[in-house]
């Protein structure tokens, strides 16, 4: 029977306490290492949702200068895309103020205008074009328990049609609208964005941004002869989008949006009712590197 050495014994404990402990080590370092990267994410969280509150409080106050701007003036909305000049916290902004039947009215537009913005701007084929015109003229006219046409009370209603994509959607949303009050189906080509205007021209990309830098020239002698005359009225609207743009440290843009009915709230007694807003953070491209250049 060999006996056994007790220093080798001892050297052995010694050892595996070692690696014990170098394995806790390296424990706690995962650890320490994985708390630091939480706290680092919850504040960098923490600063966006800051930068978010403080940005759109800042854009609300500008459109609502904006608005009492041209309250003060006892105007009553224009045809045309406006830009009023405010001033907030020192600093000069512009509010984009557009008649909102310069969009393509989802309750209203003929079905032929829907198969023309499918076409055009969606990159549907013809046939395909006209088939979700249609089921978007079929769901509009669903009747719900009154008997009445339902319509749609929003434009992100259109994500509830079968047929309806997201990529289409994303295509079209800049260029449609469900909160025309008035609306007759026609579109006021003075307040059209590029998008419309393409489709009011049959697709012609290049005529349309000739019309709109005609327009945007002097509205008052905007040629309108390319357009059929059943899809276009030159008429003011009481349903406007007011929208403002704020550029961001890490030069991305903010954005927000009011859609606003401009007659006079039963409830508030102000001259305006809000019909909905939205924001949205447009976040800049990452600059090229030496090396990527």
């Amino acid at each position: 029977m060999v006996a056994k050495n007790p220093l080798l014994s001892s050297t052995g404990q010694r050892g595996v306490a070692l690696i014990a402990v170098l394995w806790l080590v390296a424990a706690m370092g995962l650890i320490v290492n994985g708390v630091v990267q939480s706290v680092r994410s919850e504040i960098r969280m923490a600063a966006m949702q800051r930068q978010s509150v403080v940005t759109g409080a800042i854009a609300d106050a500008a459109i609502l200068l904006a608005m009492q701007s041209l309250q003060s003036q006892q105007k009553e909305p224009g045809k045309d895309i406006q830009f009023i000049p405010v001033e907030f916290g020192g600093i000069s902004r512009k509010v984009m103020m557009q008649p909102l039947n310069g969009l393509i009215d989802l309750n209203n537009a003929p079905l032929i205008l829907l198969a023309e913005l499918y076409r055009h701007v969606g990159k549907l084929n013809p046939d395909a074009a006209q088939a979700m015109a249609q089921a978007t003229v079929t769901a509009r006219e669903l009747k719900g328990a009154k008997g009445i046409a339902q319509g749609f009370d929003a434009v992100e209603d259109l994500l509830r049609m079968h047929a309806m994509t997201y990529d289409l959607y994303a295509k079209i949303v800049g260029l449609v609208t469900a909160d025309l009050k008035e609306g007759s189906g026609r579109v006021n080509a003075l307040a059209a964005p590029m998008g419309v205007l393409q489709v009011l021209a049959g697709g012609d990309a290049s005529r349309a941004a000739s019309l709109a830098a005609q327009r945007n020239a002097n509205p008052s002698v905007m040629d309108t002869s390319f357009f059929k005359p059943e899809h276009i009225e030159m008429a003011s609207s009481r349903s406007l989008l007011f929208q403002v743009q704020i550029d961001l440290p890490d030069d991305g843009v903010f954005q927000k949006s009011w859609q606003v009915y401009w007659d006079t709230d039963p409830r508030s007694g102000l001259p305006w009712r809000v019909l909905g807003t939205h924001q949205s953070m447009i976040r800049a491209l990452p600059r090229p590197t030496a090396s990527g250049l």
